[in-house]
């Protein structure tokens, strides 16, 4: 699962030797609610009925700073989010995400 800033801004390579990079994408969820679009695995293939009781389910599973982040980030207003929120959210929303499910659709 990845979420808008859950990539360090230095990313790491590890090249292994003998094995084919896999040329699956991860599944890309897009909410009505005012989510940040993310991905979850690459063999993910929820229904769109399992994608909106996700969706559903990570919103109602977050507190208020977590939805006003939320909903800035997903309106591309990243810089009116505050850096503690910024370095925090991505653990919040993960933490939702899998109380909800999504690491199993």
């Amino acid at each position: 699962m990845s979420v808008w800033m859950a990539r360090p801004a230095a990313a790491v390579l590890l090249v292994l030797v003998g094995i084919a990079p896999s040329s699956a994408k991860p599944y890309e969820v897009r909410c009505k609610e005012p989510l940040p679009v993310f991905t979850l695995g690459e063999k993910s293939n929820p229904t769109k009925a399992q994608e909106a009781a996700l969706c559903t389910c990570i919103w109602e599973n977050l507190g208020s700073w977590e939805r006003r982040a939320s909903e800035k980030i997903a309106a591309g207003k990243e810089d009116e989010v505050s850096w503690m929120h910024k370095r925090a959210f991505p653990a919040r929303f993960g933490a939702a995400v899998e109380k909800c499910g999504g690491m199993k659709l």
